[in-house]
C-alpha cells in the first residue's frame, strides 16, 4: 500500500480490485460514496438515501419509461449529422441553428428525447442511477454490476451505430455516463467535445483531456489549457450561447448592493486526488468578509450559495441581520447588484458581464487557498485586471480604494458573438 498516495479509490486500483479502465469510468461516482456528506449540501448522499421522496421520484421514473415500451419509437431526422448532447446552457439550440440535428443523450431526464431510444437503454441509464445513489458501496465495485455497466455500453454502441450518431457534445468527463460514452464514441472514431462551463478553478491533465476536443468561452481560457500542456489545436473557442453581445459599459464601484458568494467544497474530488477541507473555513471566509466589510459600516449584504449548497446549513453559524439569503435567478440578482465579493467562480465572468464590480476574494498562504487548493491562472495575479485579495488587509484596501475589475477583460475571456461554426468542419 502507498501511504504517501493512499485514499479507497486509489487502494482499489492498486490492488486491481477495480482495473484502470473501470476505475476511470466509476472513480467520480465511488468518491462521492465517500466524500459528498453533510448537509451543507442540499442532496448530500446521505439526505438522498435517507429521502422517501428521493427514493419515489427514481421509481416513477423507472415506471415511467417501462411504460413507453408501448409506445412507438420516434425517427431522428437525419438530414443533418446528428449529435448526442447534454451541454450546459441553450448550446443545443445553438447547434441546432449551424445545421446539426441534436438530440439529449438517455442518461438525461429529458422525457421527450427518450423517444429517440430504445426503452431498454432508457431503464438501463435510470436503473444505474438509481444504484450510483442507492445501493451499497461493494455492490457498486462488484462483477455483477460491472456486467450491468459493460451492458449498457453495449446498447449505447449498437445505437450510435444503427443511427449513425456523428458525435458527442458532454459537459464534463468525469461523471459515470459522459466518461463511458467519450470512451464508446472514441473507440468509434468517432469525434467527441467538452463544453466547458467558464473558469475552472483546477487544472490538472486528465480532466477535460478525454474528449478529443474542448470548446471553451474565450481566448485567455484556450491560452491557460495550452500553458497547462493541452495541444492548441484541440481548443475550440465558442463564447457563451446566451451572452451573444458585449454592452460597452463601465463598471463602477460602489457598496449600496452587496452579494456575497459562498466558497464550496466539492462533492466528489477530481482525478488528480483528493485534496482534503475543512468545511468549517466555509464559514470563516464569510465571517472574515463580514468583518471588513463592516468596518465601512455595511450593515447587510446578500448571500448566494453554490446551487449544490443548502443556505439553511449556513445560516445556522451567521448573524441573520447581516447576511440576508439572496433567492433570485442569477440574472436577477446580479442586475440588483452593486459589487459582488466572492472566490475564484465562473459568475465571475457573467458578473462582468453585467458590468457589476467584482472582488475575487481568496485567503491563502503561497498560493493555497483556506480549502487547501491550489490558486490558479488567472486569479494568481498573472492578470492585473482582476482585482484578487488573498487577506483581508488587501480586501480592506480594495474597498478603500474604490478598486474596480476592469470591463475589456471580458473580450478575452468571453467571444461575442457566439459561433460554432468551426464544428462543421470536425463533424461529417
Amino acid at each position: 500500500m502507498d501511504l504517501e498516495n493512499t485514499s479507497l479509490l486509489s487502494f482499489l486500483k492498486q490492488e486491481q480490485i477495480l482495473n484502470a479502465y473501470w476505475y476511470d469510468c466509476l472513480r467520480y461516482e465511488l468518491d462521492k460514496h465517500v466524500y459528498y456528506y453533510g448537509n451543507h449540501y442540499i442532496r448530500s448522499l446521505e439526505n438522498i438515501q435517507n429521502g422517501k421522496t428521493e427514493k419515489t421520484k427514481y421509481a416513477l421514473k423507472i415506471l415511467r419509461s417501462t411504460v413507453k415500451e408501448k409506445f412507438s419509437k420516434k425517427s431522428i431526422d437525419k438530414s443533418n449529422p446528428v449529435i448526442i448532447s447534454n451541454a450546459y446552457f441553450n448550446f443545443n439550440e445553438e447547434l441546432s441553428k449551424s445545421g446539426f440535428t441534436v438530440i439529449q443523450p438517455p442518461w438525461t431526464n429529458n422525457r421527450n428525447d427518450w423517444g429517440y431510444y430504445d426503452a431498454g437503454i432508457v431503464n438501463l441509464c435510470l436503473k444505474i442511477k438509481n444504484l450510483f445513489e442507492f445501493a451499497d458501496f461493494n455492490y457498486l465495485i462488484s462483477k455483477e454490476f460491472i456486467q450491468g455497466l459493460e451492458k449498457f455500453s453495449e446498447l449505447l454502441k449498437l445505437f450510435i451505430t444503427k443511427e449513425k450518431i456523428a458525435a458527442l457534445i458532454v459537459p464534463n468527463d468525469e461523471n459515470f455516463f459522459a466518461n463511458i460514452s467519450i470512451k464508446i464514441f472514441k473507440d468509434l472514431g468517432l469525434p467527441t467535445f467538452i463544453f466547458l462551463h467558464g473558469l475552472p478553478a483546477r487544472y490538472n491533465s486528465i480532466d477535460e483531456h478525454r474528449s478529443d476536443y474542448l470548446i471553451v468561452w474565450g481566448k485567455k481560457l484556450k491560452e491557460i489549457y495550452v500553458e497547462k500542456g493541452m495541444a492548441e489545436n484541440r481548443i475550440f473557442i465558442s463564447g457563451h450561447p446566451k451572452y451573444q453581445k458585449v454592452i460597452k459599459k463601465s463598471i463602477e464601484f460602489s457598496l449600496d448592493n452587496i452579494l456575497v458568494l459562498t466558497k464550496t467544497i466539492a462533492g466528489s474530488p477530481h482525478s488528480d486526488g483528493m485534496i482534503l477541507s475543512d468545511r468549517g473555513n466555509l464559514i470563516v471566509y464569510l465571517l472574515s468578509i463580514q468583518k471588513v466589510l463592516q468596518q465601512y459600516n455595511v450593515k447587510k449584504v446578500r448571500l448566494r450559495p453554490h446551487p449544490s449548497e443548502n443556505i439553511n446549513w449556513y445560516m445556522k453559524f451567521l448573524d441573520r441581520d447581516f447576511f440576508v439569503p439572496d433567492t433570485d435567478n442569477l440574472p436577477e440578482s446580479l442586475n440588483k447588484t452593486s459589487l459582488v465579493i466572492g472566490p475564484v467562480s465562473s459568475v465571475f465572468l457573467e458578473a462582468v458581464y453585467y458590468k457589476v464590480n467584482y472582488l475575487v476574494y481568496e485567503p491563502s498562504i503561497n498560493n493555497i487557498n483556506i480549502l487547501n487548493h491550489t490558486i490558479e491562472p488567472p486569479f494568481d495575479k498573472s492578470d492585473n485586471r482582476i482585482p484578487v485579495a488573498y487577506n483581508e488587509e488587501t480586501l480592506f484596501e480594495f474597498l478603500k480604494e474604490k478598486k474596480c475589475v476592469s470591463a475589456d477583460l471580458l473580450y478575452d475571456y468571453l467571444q461575442t458573438p457566439f459561433d460554432v461554426s468551426f464544428m462543421q468542419q470536425l463533424i461529417k
